[in-house]
C-alpha cells in the first residue's frame, strides 16, 4: 500500500459556467442555502459555513465545468508544488488575486482539460446562525466524467498522493486525500463535463427535510434517498437549473489510510471494509425499486 501523505487536505470550490447564472444561483442561494457573498468578473460565488466561497457560477454559452479547487496542507509553498507540477509534465501558473478570497494560487490544467487550482488559504467570515433553504454542512465531493479518466486517475493517485478507494465495476473510481471515502469520483466514458458535486448533510433527518424542499420547490428527486455500496453514504439526488446532478449524502465510509480500509459500519456486509470493485448493481445496497406497483399491493 502506498504510503499516504497527500498534498491536499480536501476539495475547497468548484466553478460552473450556467446559462442563465441568476436562475442557478437562486438555486444554490435559497434552495440549497448557500449565502452569497459576491460577484466580480462576471462570476458569482456563494458560501457554506464562513469560507469565502465553495461554488462560484460564471455566465457561459452552454452549461460547464470552468474549474476546482483544492487547498493544499499547510507546508507546501506554491512555488515549490508548481515546479513539483512542471516536473510531472504540468505547466503551471501562479497567480495573484485572481478571485477574491483567495490571494495567491496555482493554476493548471490536467489529462482532459480539466483545469485546477491549489491554494493555501481562504478568507472566511461567520457563517450565518439561521441558513435558508437545505442548508448543508459543506461541500464533500465531486465526480468528473472524461475520456482521459485513467490519466486523471493517475495524476490524482501519482502527483497529488490521492488513496483509490473503491470502484463501481471498472467504470467509476473513487479516491481521497482525507477521512472521506472519497474527494472526487472519476468516470470514464467519451462526454467531458461535471457528473455530480455533493454536499454533506447533518443526518438522515435533514434527507427527509431535503427531499420536502425540493419538491416545494419544484425539484424532483431524480434518484434516492438510497443507500449506495461504494462509500455506503446515504444519498439523494436532484438536478440545478442547468442540469448538473447535485447530491445530498450522510453517513459516508470513514477511510483509515494506516490501514488501508473503513471504519466499520452496522450496515457492511463484509469485514474488514477494504477497497474493492463492485458491481453496478450495487448502485443502491438496498435494491429500492419504484416500478413496483404499491397501488396494488
Amino acid at each position: 500500500m502506498a504510503e499516504f501523505n497527500p498534498k491536499t487536505v480536501g476539495l475547497g470550490y468548484v466553478a460552473l459556467g450556467s446559462t442563465d447564472p441568476a436562475r442557478a444561483v437562486a438555486h444554490y442561494r435559497d434552495v440549497l442555502g448557500l449565502t452569497e457573498t459576491g460577484s466580480e468578473g462576471g462570476a458569482t460565488y456563494l458560501s457554506l459555513c464562513g469560507a469565502h466561497h465553495d461554488i462560484v457560477v460564471t455566465k457561459a454559452s452552454e452549461k460547464s465545468f470552468v474549474h476546482q479547487g483544492y487547498q493544499l496542507r499547510e507546508d507546501i509553498e506554491l512555488a515549490g508544488f508548481a515546479r513539483e507540477l512542471e516536473a510531472a509534465g504540468f505547466a503551471a501558473q501562479i497567480k495573484s488575486d485572481s478571485q477574491p478570497g483567495v490571494a495567491k494560487l496555482v493554476e493548471m490544467v490536467g489529462p482532459g482539460g480539466v483545469t485546477f487550482q491549489f491554494y493555501k488559504e481562504m478568507a472566511r467570515t461567520v457563517s450565518p446562525a439561521t441558513p435558508a433553504g437545505i442548508a448543508p454542512l459543506r461541500l464533500g465531493h465531486m465526480a468528473i466524467i472524461s475520456p482521459e479518466a485513467a490519466k486523471l486517475f493517475a495524476f490524482y493517485r501519482d502527483v497529488l498522493g490521492f488513496h483509490y478507494t473503491d470502484d463501481i465495476a471498472g467504470l467509476a473510481f473513487f479516491l481521497t486525500c482525507n477521512r472521506d471515502h472519497h474527494v472526487v469520483n472519476l468516470v470514464g466514458l467519451p462526454d467531458s463535463r461535471v457528473h455530480h458535486i455533493a454536499f454533506e448533510l447533518r443526518d438522515g433527518g435533514d434527507q427527509v427535510r431535503a427531499a420536502d424542499i425540493l419538491s416545494r420547490t419544484g425539484n424532483p428527486t431524480l434518484w434516492g434517498p438510497s443507500r449506495h455500496g461504494a462509500g455506503h453514504n446515504l444519498a439523494g439526488y436532484h438536478h440545478d437549473p442547468d442540469k448538473v446532478m447535485i447530491e445530498l449524502y450522510t453517513q459516508m465510509d470513514v477511510y483509515l489510510p494506516a490501514l488501508g480500509q473503513h471504519e466499520p459500519r452496522p450496515w457492511h456486509g463484509e469485514y474488514p471494509m477494504v477497497p474493492k470493485s463492485w458491481p453496478i448493481e450495487k448502485m443502491s445496497i438496498w435494491a429500492t425499486a419504484f416500478d413496483f406497483n404499491i397501488a396494488m399491493g
